[in-house]
């Protein structure tokens, strides 16, 4: 029996069609344990139809170089599309979590942070009703690092309940958990002697160790990966997949290197331009 060099992935409603070499997919656990290597044929089949091209696309890349995603960031920019890549970013970390690809669904929980940061967003409240309302409640372990992280942005962006007022209360809407875990995020960073109206969630820092002052303006490396209760302040398990960063004293910005240039400033936040309407989203697990 020949060897099965290459496997057709076929995605989405409208069967997208992907080929991909087998030595790549074999390295995820998830799709090695669906390919049959007994068959003797050019290529196996394997569905998925309740995924998302585009997302599928983004794995696709993160599969065969082993990068993070800045230059899709770079290049939906340029055109405008900064939208429709937030939600492939949103549904490529769902999926990494559900086949199992740590690394993966840290490096889209990254690539979130940084479209936020360099399209200068708040929360999108579609993004909240969505994860607290329309994923899975039984699988919340793919959400978790997601969810924290919707919580300090929203923190960020409205404060305490009684500075939020009327407007934070609708964002709470009908998201089951969603205060309980709000209302602890907000007793931490008291605890911490820190000012939620400054710790920014969408500044990802270059170090898990921070110095004082650095801890008021952002968070650790880390800080909504999927191991950061496991490396207190130690190096990232994934940092070979990240590209090398430097910075700068805390008043200039965060230097990238040229191959990963995310423009991390501490700069005034504004009320996002952008609201993507349900029609925008994109179909996930």
């Amino acid at each position: 029996m020949g060897d099965v060099d290459v496997v057709k992935v076929v995605v989405g409603p409208k069967h997208d069609e992907f080929l991909i070499p087998r030595r790549l997919l074999v390295s995820c656990d998830y799709f090695s344990t669906r390919l049959d290597f007994s068959r003797g044929m050019t290529y196996q089949v394997i569905r998925l139809d309740g995924q998302c091209p585009d997302m599928f696309r983004l794995f696709e890349y993160w599969l065969s170089e082993r990068k993070g995603f800045n230059k899709f960031i770079d290049n939906t920019e340029l055109d405008r599309s900064c939208e429709e890549l937030h939600w492939d970013l949103v549904n490529l970390q769902l999926f990494a979590a559900n086949i199992g690809e740590a690394a993966l669904q840290d490096m889209a929980m990254d690539a979130l942070q940084d479209i936020y940061l360099r399209c200068n967003w708040e929360i999108n409240p579609e993004l909240v009703a969505y994860v607290y309302t329309e994923c899975d409640p039984e699988a919340s372990y793919c959400l978790r690092s997601l969810r924290k992280w919707i919580v300090a942005m929203i923190a960020w962006g409205m404060g305490d309940a009684e500075a939020g007022g009327a407007e934070l209360e609708t964002v709470f809407g009908d998201c089951a958990g969603l205060r309980e875990e709000y209302d602890s995020h907000l007793n931490k960073v008291a605890a911490s002697k820190l000012d939620v109206d400054f710790k920014n969630p969408q500044l990802r820092l270059p170090s898990n160790h921070l110095r004082n002052e650095e801890r008021q303006f952002g968070y650790r490396q880390c800080s909504f990966h999927t191991h950061r209760s496991t490396i207190g302040q130690g190096r990232c398990p994934h940092a070979h997949s990240f590209s090398p960063r430097t910075h700068s004293p805390l008043t200039d910005l965060y230097i990238e290197s040229d191959s990963d240039r995310s423009e991390s400033i501490f700069g005034s936040r504004m009320p996002s331009p952008i609201e993507v309407t349900s029609a925008a989203r994109k179909s996930t697990i």
